[in-house]
């Protein structure tokens, strides 16, 4: 019971939470509209949302660097697109809740748009290089937020 309340008081105050396996909650405010995306000045991936579909971008200084990556859906994905299909990698569904990706960047804008059910939980795992990204190398929505912690969970809006 106690638990059920903390993870309520996080998700309604936006707080930062450790929910469940080592996860930090981020709230569906938090991830809307589409940040400012600096191509070739800053290394990172950049996540937003909107109605129907969550939007993961990723780019370098550029350096070519490999970004992989998994994000694992509480309801099934409907569709998976590339933004770049000529840039090599790949970025598909394994199942019917899980999206994966690997492809390396040089700079240019790369990245992938799942389209979801509204109003549902996405659990992100990102990687830059064979390490986890740090919360610093992550922009949310269009203020470009940091978020608290790595692996994320994130409510759709």
């Amino acid at each position: 019971m106690r638990t059920r309340i903390l993870v309520v008081l996080g998700i309604v105050l936006g707080l930062p939470l450790l929910a469940g396996s080592g996860t930090y909650m981020v709230t569906a405010a938090k991830v809307r509209g589409e940040p400012t995306l600096e191509p070739e000045k800053k290394t990172g991936y950049y996540l937003w949302c909107d109605r129907r579909t969550l939007h993961l971008r990723w780019t370098t200084d550029g350096t070519p660097l490999l970004f992989t990556g998994r994000i694992d859906l509480d309801k099934p994905v409907r569709e998976v697109t590339r933004v770049r299909q000529e840039a090599g990698g790949w970025a598909r569904s394994h199942g019917n809740r899980v999206v994966m990706f690997s492809a390396t960047s040089r700079g240019a804008i790369d990245g992938v748009d799942v389209l979801v059910p509204t109003g549902r939980l996405a659990r992100l795992e990102l990687q830059i290089d064979g390490q986890d990204a740090s919360p610093e190398q992550i922009f949310l929505g269009a203020k470009g937020l940091h978020p608290d912690g790595v692996p994320l969970k994130v409510a759709l809006p």
